[in-house]
């Protein structure tokens, strides 16, 4: 008798369950908040943004904290850097190949949390954008750019491929 009492129980537990998973959330509890922009340990993801004109184009180069799952570690900084150094180089000699661009970074470390967690690829991913087209992409593993003898030749081939026509 216990047991049937038990079963009857949890039947009726799970079943108000299901229905609550039915109409979207638990009775009581709101929609959750989002964490895109936040790292899986609750720590606000700062968004860093440089902006080059030259003669009439504008490039902006953007490091999304709404696909990366976390701020930049020394060597995502490093890299960052010796990125930004490569396209000023190429500004300097050449012109930019449209009126309107802009490249944006992602960084997958732990994917954990938001968009990181659905692609589920732990990498820093680089897109460009060329009159609000996608354009080019490269992606480059951390272990890569952890690398010294790596990431300026990275840094490089990404800045070449995205600012070469």
């Amino acid at each position: 008798m216990k047991k049937i009492l038990l079963l009857c129980a949890v039947i009726g537990i799970s079943a108000a369950a299901l229905t609550a998973g039915a109409r979207g959330s638990a009775p009581g509890i709101g929609e959750p908040e989002s964490i895109s922009g936040i790292t899986h340990y609750g720590m606000p993801i700062q968004e860093m943004k440089k902006t080059y004109r030259k003669q009439d184009a504008v490039l902006e180069v953007i490091y999304s904290k709404m696909l990366s799952d976390d701020n930049m570690d020394d060597y995502v900084k490093r890299f960052y850097d010796e990125f930004l150094h490569q396209i000023e180089t190429w500004l300097y000699e050449k012109p930019l190949p449209a009126p309107n661009m802009k490249i944006v970074i992602s960084n997958c470390k732990f994917c954990k949390v938001g968009y990181c967690k659905k692609k589920n690829v732990t990498e820093l991913r680089l897109v460009s954008y060329k009159n609000d087209k996608k354009d080019k992409e490269i992606a480059v593993t951390h272990r890569d750019i952890i690398d010294r003898s790596k990431y300026e030749n990275l840094s490089r081939r990404a800045a070449i491929l995205f600012l070469g026509k």
